[in-house]
């Protein structure tokens, strides 16, 4: 796909991604017999995890790689639409690229659980958290702002949701500390929700420009 000149269709997008991660967490709860929390999880306890639940993490692994297509052709195409420069673009691909990446780490931890050192589980589980968490959130901060900042700047709208992504793109960037502090990753949630009223908001207006107010209009005409 030509991000220059994105195909029509690209709003369609935003739905993909948000359904598809909202999927792939019930059906990862679903079909799980166990659950693990990745920031503090011993190489035992991957281990019991990732080789006795090979459908509840390859189930949802597929979901987010259909999730990750959808985040980046509504990237590229709200950052054309907008205007934007290429670092919404970058961010777009950032913000998709780790989130497949994650996906098939933890495609791959499930692969080798049964047989791998401990050392390795415990390393691709890290990786596993911060592509998919960090990395994937600060992606996401950056079309947030890059796309919202252009769109300000060309009278999109509605501007309440552009001056909301304005605001609420930085708020992603706190994710990163949870790369020091593991506990922060109990957070992410918000700024994933932050995101999606944002992404699905943007795929259901298109960013047309924004209307007047008929106020506004009168002052203009009597200038």
């Amino acid at each position: 796909m030509d991000s220059r000149n994105p195909r029509r269709g690209w709003r369609l997008g935003g739905p993909v991604f948000v359904v598809g991660f909202i999927t792939s967490l019930i059906s990862g709860a679903v079909l799980s017999r166990s659950s693990v929390f990745l920031p503090t999880a011993t190489a035992g306890q991957l281990r019991d995890f990732y080789s006795g639940s090979g459908l509840a993490v390859a189930v949802p692994s597929l979901l987010q790689l259909i999730a990750a297509a959808g985040l980046v052709r509504f990237g590229l195409g709200s950052s054309t639409t907008a205007g934007a420069d290429h670092r919404a673009r970058y961010a777009s691909w950032l913000a998709a690229g780790s989130f497949a990446v994650s996906s098939g780490l933890a495609l791959s931890l499930a692969a080798v659980a049964a047989s791998a050192s401990d050392g390795t589980l415990l390393v691709l589980a890290r990786l596993t958290l911060a592509v998919g968490g960090p990395v994937h959130l600060v992606g996401l901060g950056g079309l947030l702002w890059y796309v919202s900042r252009a769109a300000l700047a060309d009278g999109r709208g509605p501007r309440w949701l552009v001056r909301f992504a304005v605001a609420a793109g930085p708020l992603l960037l706190l994710s990163l500390v949870s790369i020091i502090v593991p506990a922060v990753t109990r957070v992410e949630p918000l700024w994933r929700l932050l995101a999606s009223v944002w992404i699905i908001g943007v795929s259901a207006t298109g960013l047309g420009r924004a209307v007047p107010r008929v106020g506004s209009r009168r002052r203009e005409m009597t200038r």
